[in-house]
């Protein structure tokens, strides 16, 4: 090899990339005792071969259980028919995350008369009041969350013919019919309860893209499923999105655990949360560390 020739593979391999001979920085983690994220590849579903007309899952409580707070999404494949009227013992709260199904009341079940609920729809299935479901051509999800036992009560059958609705059996609220709030970060909707009080509550927030919250915690723990987005935590009292913040994606199931001190927002993209839990949510925020 002539000189010229050694000059050059001596510069190639001095202006080699860095990444090729430097140790690759860690990976932010987060405090497990602060939050959890279990994403949706790993839910443990009722059905693993996935075969069932629905299935379920269970992220939250024992909703069979007397006063445990329960949450469960149940996934319905398309043209799986409509179930029989029932009710339930206590309020059931629903998000519709995926797809849509179609619902009624009354204790005719009549699909004709089905009002359609596609993803991003809130609803209420009162305490003791006759509703139905199903789906049609689409495949649909319900988020479900509330106070156990989340017993589901058949009614005897009634062929008919269609009463109408019963405007007391359930709550309905369709993505146009959503009033959001906008905050300078985030948008914010809360759908039931009360967040500053005792009791379930259910909330939804987007954060804004290059949003993010300071380090801080609240009283009791709080339970979020990401609908839509990536969502970026951070755990302790560092403020740092840049290097210190882990990534919760779409269909994620999110647990912060009563004051362990967190920060949170969304970087590249908004993000949409569903957030449950029993108040009060107070925010506490904490001194930053330098």
């Amino acid at each position: 090899m002539n000189a010229a020739l050694r000059c050059a593979a001596l510069a190639a391999a001095i202006t080699a990339p860095l990444s090729a001979i430097a140790p690759a920085l860690p990976a932010a983690e987060l405090d497990p005792a602060v939050v959890k994220i279990l994403p949706p590849e790993q839910f443990k579903w009722r059905d693993p071969t996935d075969q069932a007309p629905t299935n379920q899952v269970v992220l939250q409580g024992e909703p069979a259980k007397q006063g445990s707070l329960y949450m469960v999404i149940n996934r319905f494949k398309p043209d799986r028919g409509f179930g029989n009227a029932h009710y339930h013992p206590n309020d059931r709260f629903i998000n519709v995350i995926a797809g849509a199904a179609w619902r009624g009341t009354g204790s005719v079940v009549d699909p004709n008369h089905a009002t359609r609920v596609p993803k991003g729809t809130f609803m209420i299935d009162h305490a003791t009041k006759v509703h139905w479901d199903g789906t049609k051509g689409e495949a649909g999800a319900y988020l479900i969350s509330g106070i156990g036992p989340s017993t589901s009560i058949d009614i005897p059958k009634d062929n008919g013919p269609y009463k109408g609705d019963d405007p007391s059996a359930a709550t309905i609220r369709l993505p146009n019919q959503i009033e959001w709030k906008d905050n300078p970060n985030n948008r914010v909707v809360t759908l039931a309860g009360d967040p500053d009080k005792p009791g379930v509550y259910v909330q939804m927030i987007t954060w804004k893209k290059g949003n993010f919250s300071r380090p801080h915690f609240h009283p009791n723990d709080r339970f979020i499923y990401v609908l839509d987005g990536t969502w970026w935590i951070g755990t302790g009292n560092k403020f740092d999105p840049a290097n210190l913040t882990v990534p919760a994606k779409a269909g994620s199931f999110v647990t912060h655990f009563a004051k362990g001190v967190h920060w949170d927002g969304a970087k590249d993209e908004d993000a949409t949360l569903i957030i449950i839990g029993d108040g009060p949510a107070t925010n506490t925020r904490v001194e930053e560390a330098k």
